[in-house]
């Protein structure tokens, strides 16, 4: 009884073991069974049979010139083995290495195991012994692909290997991508350039543009080139090659620039002004820059790097001049002199009186300067009267003090003014009218003193009519001494008179000259009284409109001198002191000339 259970326990554990392994190689053989070196198993560990060898169980449609790298294509596993049980099968594309070559993707039953690297069944049958998946072939230059695959059927059961061995079509590089350096280059430098890695080229094949040299890096993806003394505009190239051929090209243009040339000559005037703003310029080569230097003190206003610039100039003449250059180096420089045309200078110091007199005639100059323009101006009043654009005037003296000035100009603009400061020395001004008696009376006074006021130095008087009498003195005060025998009027002036000359004659002071010598008391027709109250009364009775009336004391100074009728009685407005007075009425044909005493 013990041994009969003993054996359906080791029946049930068999059948456990059996069923297991169906399972698991019911849906796909473990990886790493293809047989290859790489692997170094197959499926007779599984199966129990030593696996023979079978030709021809891998197909595709990889034509016989060989596959085309990136392409996609069919691989077909088909499974012979006889005898009763399911199908099963497992491929991996490798080196001899063991290497995963190109990609594999499942198809209709068949699933991916080992990650990408190999293909099995995915569910085994008794009825379907072919599958066919899908292998994308590997980059060019890849080469010989073998196709490794194990086949089993039924367990315990037959194994079998079998490989299918494709070669990679023979083919030229894919087209060259673009070059990587300078497009413009000086000449007499060197530069590098480079392209991106060629799909299917062993070797790269370059060509420099005329006037450059490839110096190191033929053959690779990146060359030196030693760029010569030429200049022009010519193609770099590079393309791909193998034993196939050669690829497309891929071109740079590259242009070889040298340093600028010196420049044209500088346009622009040689004698500029001081202070004046000039334009200078030079033909204008495009790519070029311009460096500019003036004159010490002149300034570049605008312009400056370009071919025209604008110039400020100070007094200090030179030269100006030009760099050009370029990002390949500079030339020589271009220089034209200057001499600078300065404004006119300060003119020297004015030569001429600093102290004329009024309305007299001055001459003021400056020292000469052949070229120079002068302009004078004077003081207010004063006035040019020849001269002016010279470097010499004469002026008439006014009465106001200020300053001779003079400015020189050219035609470059005006210097700083000369001044000569000046005071005027005036004439003197007109005395006033002479002070002194009105009238005199020869009975009392055969002299009088008549003055003046001015600021002269000494004075000149005059008597008219010169039968009056004399006037004598040089000051302020004159003395006139009458003629005994004149009565009448007399008239008196002054002018004065200084170092600068003399004034006009002042106005005239009047005076009545009279002589009550020998009074007639009883002329016809006219009669004077008074009273105690010191009032005058004149009664008229003559063939006169009118008669005048002068009252004097006894030094001849007259009191009053009124104008009264012809007829009739007058009381003449005065409220006379005690004393005596005389009276003199002029009537035309009657005349009365009479002392009265005031009480």
């Amino acid at each position: 009884m013990k041994i009969k259970n003993l054996h359906l326990i080791l029946l049930s554990l068999a059948v456990v073991l059996f069923s297991s392994y169906s399972i698991l190689s019911g849906n796909g053989a473990p990886s790493g069974r293809t047989g290859s070196p790489g692997d170094g198993s197959n499926c007779s560990s599984c199966h129990s049979q030593a696996a023979g060898t079978t030709p021809g169980l891998i197909t595709s449609n990889i034509p016989a010139s060989g596959y085309v790298p990136g392409q996609t294509y069919q691989i077909t596993a088909t499974n012979t083995l006889t005898g009763s049980g399911k199908y099963g099968f497992e491929v991996s594309p490798q080196n001899a290495s063991g290497t995963q070559l190109g990609t594999l993707a499942a198809g209709t039953g068949s699933k991916l195991v080992g990650g990408t690297k190999y293909v099995t069944h995915s569910s085994s049958n008794t009825s379907t012994n072919t599958w066919t998946f899908g292998w994308t072939a590997p980059a060019a230059g890849t080469g010989t692909v073998t196709f490794y695959g194990a086949f089993a059927k039924s367990h315990p059961g037959p194994t079998t290997l079998s490989t299918l061995i494709v070669q990679e079509a023979a083919s030229t590089p894919a087209a060259a991508g673009a070059i990587s350096g300078q497009t413009s280059v000086c000449a007499n430098s060197t530069e590098t350039y480079s392209v991106g890695t060629i799909t299917g080229a062993t070797s790269y094949v370059w060509t420099a543009p005329s006037g450059a040299s490839i110096t190191g890096g033929q053959g690779t993806t990146s060359i030196t080139v030693t760029i010569g003394s030429s200049t022009g505009t010519g193609n770099l190239s590079v393309y791909g090659s193998n034993t196939n051929g050669n690829g497309a090209p891929s071109n740079l243009t590259v242009t070889i620039n040298s340093a600028p040339a010196a420049t044209t000559a500088i346009t622009g005037g040689s004698n500029p002004c001081q202070n004046s703003i000039e334009v200078y310029s030079v033909t204008d080569v495009p790519g070029t820059t311009y460096t500019w230097s003036v004159p010490s003190g002149s300034t570049i206003v605008s312009g400056q790097g370009s071919h025209l610039v604008n110039v400020t100039f100070s007094a200090t003449s030179g030269d100006i001049s030009v760099v050009p250059s370029n990002s390949c180096g500079s030339a020589v420089s271009t220089n034209k002199a200057i001499t600078v045309s300065p404004v006119a200078a300060q003119a020297s110091n004015v030569a001429g009186s600093t102290s004329p007199c009024q309305a007299s005639v001055q001459t003021y100059s400056v020292t000469n300067v052949a070229g120079i323009n002068y302009a004078w101006s004077v003081p207010a009043g004063s006035s040019i009267t020849s001269g002016q654009g010279t470097n010499s005037i004469t002026m008439t003296t006014g009465t106001g003090n200020g300053v001779v000035s003079v400015i020189p100009s050219n035609s470059c603009g005006a210097g700083e003014s000369t001044n000569l400061a000046i005071t005027v020395n005036l004439l003197p001004a007109i005395p006033s009218t002479p002070d002194g008696p009105a009238v005199v009376n020869l009975a009392f006074n055969t002299t009088s003193n008549y003055t003046t006021a001015t600021g002269a130095t000494s004075y000149v008087w005059q008597l008219t009519p010169a039968n009056a009498g004399v006037i004598s003195g040089t000051t302020a005060t004159a003395l006139v001494t009458w003629n005994a025998s004149f009565t009448g009027n007399a008239g008196i002036s002054v002018k004065g008179l200084n170092t600068c000359g003399e004034s006009t004659w002042s106005p005239v002071k009047t005076t009545q000259i009279t002589n009550t010598t020998g009074l007639d008391e009883s002329n016809s027709g006219i009669s004077v009284s008074t009273n105690k109250s010191g009032y005058i009364s004149v009664s008229m009775n003559t063939d006169a409109y009118q008669a005048n009336v002068m009252v004097l004391d006894l030094t001849g100074r007259l009191i009053e001198k009124s104008t009264i009728p012809g007829k009739g009685t007058s009381e003449l407005n005065q409220n006379l002191k005690t004393g005596i007075y005389l009276v003199v009425v002029d009537a035309g044909k009657s005349e009365l000339k009479k002392k009265i005493f005031v009480n």
